[in-house]
C-alpha cells in the first residue's frame, strides 16, 4: 500500500510539473484486439479507462516505445511487425501538447496479462459499444469514434 500511495504522489507532483512546464510529450499505446473486444486498462493514476502503453525514451520510436511498454506494463512480448495501423492524435490542455500514436495488436489467443498493481490496476475485454459507454481517456474515445 505505501508502494502506491508513493507512485499516486509521483503522479501528481509530475501533474504539477505538466501544468507549469507545458511541454509536449509524445507517447505510444496498444489497441490490443481479441474476438471484436479490446484490452482497456484503468491506471492509479488517471480517470477513465485508458490503453496501455506510455512516454517515448530519448531517441526511440513510437513503435519501439509501444513494444517496451506492453512488456513492461503486461508482461506481454510482441514483435515490433505485430503492431499495425497506426493511428496519431494531437492533443492541447493545460498540460501542454501530447502527440499520441495507437498502435493495433489483432490477437489470434486471448493474451495472458500480467498487471503489476501499481501503475495498471484492473484490465477490462470490452467491445467498442461497452467501452464508449465507460469513462475513457480522450484520446481513447477519439480512437474509437473514429477507427473502433
Amino acid at each position: 500500500m505505501a508502494r502506491l500511495r508513493l507512485y499516486w504522489l509521483a503522479a501528481r507532483l509530475f501533474d504539477s510539473y505538466l501544468l507549469l512546464a507545458r511541454p509536449h510529450s509524445h507517447g505510444a499505446l496498444v489497441a490490443i484486439w481479441h474476438q471484436g473486444r479490446l484490452l482497456l486498462v484503468q491506471t492509479s493514476y488517471r480517470r477513465g479507462l485508458g490503453l496501455p502503453g506510455g512516454g517515448l525514451e530519448r531517441r526511440e520510436t513510437a513503435r519501439q516505445a509501444a513494444v517496451r511498454e506492453l512488456a513492461e506494463e503486461l508482461g506481454l512480448r510482441v514483435s515490433p511487425e505485430e503492431l499495425v495501423d497506426p493511428w496519431q492524435i494531437t492533443e492541447t490542455s493545460a498540460r501542454g501538447k501530447n502527440s499520441v500514436t495507437i498502435f493495433t495488436l489483432r490477437a489470434a489467443h486471448e493474451p495472458t496479462i500480467q498487471l503489476d498493481g501499481l501503475e495498471l490496476m484492473a484490465g477490462y475485454w470490452l467491445t467498442t459499444q461497452e467501452a464508449l459507454g465507460r469513462p475513457l481517456v480522450n484520446h481513447v474515445r477519439e480512437y474509437l469514434m473514429e477507427r473502433g
